[in-house]
């Protein structure tokens, strides 16, 4: 999941992921568990690497990192990859960021939005609450598996992603990651002070449930937004190499207005104000810091 995440955002800026460094933070190795989640963790960034021709060209490893728990014994952190990447811009005017460019801008979702029932791994992209940043956030709970990442959808997701913004066709992009879609939506809007029409055609039977949808955490999966006069060509392209693996799902609004989530039946799911946006966002740390 880190080596896709780092190469998903330098490909969302228009960068081809070349190369990285590491940095493995754990706990004691001499402990069964504490050597089992640094083997584990060096099997999935070399796994990943190879996939994504990223080979690891250096960094540095810390053991031993522990504390005491409340009764006082030994509890080791939680283990803690940590991903550098470097990538290649051939055209320095040809970039994106994460916030919209304009209103009445198309917003599209490339990859899946929810899980299926397909047992065919090229397609499938697991979307849990499981580890995720709301569970831990909203319900103090840090349990569960974390979604599983298709490598092979991976690579052509971030493909098309950089190809739109090298044509011009891509005027901003935001990876979907801690927080969910919900979160990068939030981000996008306040980036740029635009709001955002949404509109999430989701089937539920994949689901059950509106707040793993919102906040369920995924690889494979990029916000983009296009100018309406490229919408043709650029839907054309989506639908030769990324075939029924994208979505339309809503339209950049006015300076100031609210960011607005629905169901397909019209249920409002999330309307929040981008003032109140950017005040949690701005001024998170000064509150937890504040007594």
């Amino acid at each position: 999941m880190v080596v896709a995440e780092a190469a998903r955002n330098l490909s969302c800026v228009g960068a081809e992921p070349l190369a990285v460094t590491d940095n493995l933070n754990f706990g004691s190795p001499e402990k069964s568990i504490g050597y089992w989640q640094l083997a584990e963790s060096c099997r999935g960034i070399a796994d990943a690497c190879k996939e994504l021709g990223t080979p690891v060209t250096g960094g540095n490893v810390s053991l031993y990192n522990e504390t005491l728990d409340a009764e006082g014994k030994p509890a080791s952190i939680y283990p803690t990859p940590v991903i550098g990447m470097v990538g290649l811009i051939p055209d320095l005017t040809k970039i994106c960021g994460q916030g919209w460019q304009a209103s009445g801008d198309l917003i599209y979702l490339l990859g899946n939005l929810t899980s299926d029932d397909s047992n065919d791994d090229n397609l499938t992209t697991n979307i849990t609450l499981g580890g995720s940043e709301y569970l831990a956030t909203i319900h103090g709970v840090i349990a569960g598996k974390p979604p599983r990442v298709n490598l092979d959808l991976e690579r052509g997701v971030q493909a098309v992603c950089r190809e739109g913004i090298s044509n011009g066709w891509v005027r901003s992009a935001h990876d979907c990651a801690e927080g969910g879609i919900a979160i990068a939506l939030a981000e996008s809007c306040i980036s740029a002070k635009l709001g955002a029409e949404v509109n999430l055609n989701v089937n539920l039977a994949n689901v059950k449930r509106w707040d793993e949808v919102l906040f369920g955490e995924r690889g494979n999966t990029i916000l983009v937004s296009v100018a309406p006069i490229n919408e043709a060509v650029w839907v054309s392209y989506l639908e030769e190499n990324l075939p029924n693996l994208w979505e339309k799902v809503g339209q950049v609004g006015a300076v100031e207005s609210p960011l607005r989530i629905v169901a397909n039946d019209g249920q409002s799911l999330i309307e929040v104000t981008i003032a109140d946006m950017c005040d949690r966002f701005y001024n998170a740390i000064e509150r937890r810091l504040g007594i």
